[in-house]
């Protein structure tokens, strides 16, 4: 996700090609959608299992 703002946010390139994309959009664009919604799946149930079982231990 950092990578996909450095495309926004970073100096514009020299060159049009940013990877290919659908219709004008540039695949990052997909790349940040997809993971807003799997990150706002996924974190709740990140936040339910960790609060039963407890953090991970590391060894």
């Amino acid at each position: 996700m950092s990578y996909n703002f450095c495309l926004l946010y970073g100096e514009p390139s020299k060159s049009k090609n940013l990877g290919g994309g659908i219709n004008d959009v540039p695949w990052f664009v997909f790349d940040s959608v997809f993971s807003v919604v799997a990150d706002t799946v996924v974190i709740p149930y990140t936040i339910v299992t960790q609060s039963n079982k407890g953090n991970i231990k590391v060894n």
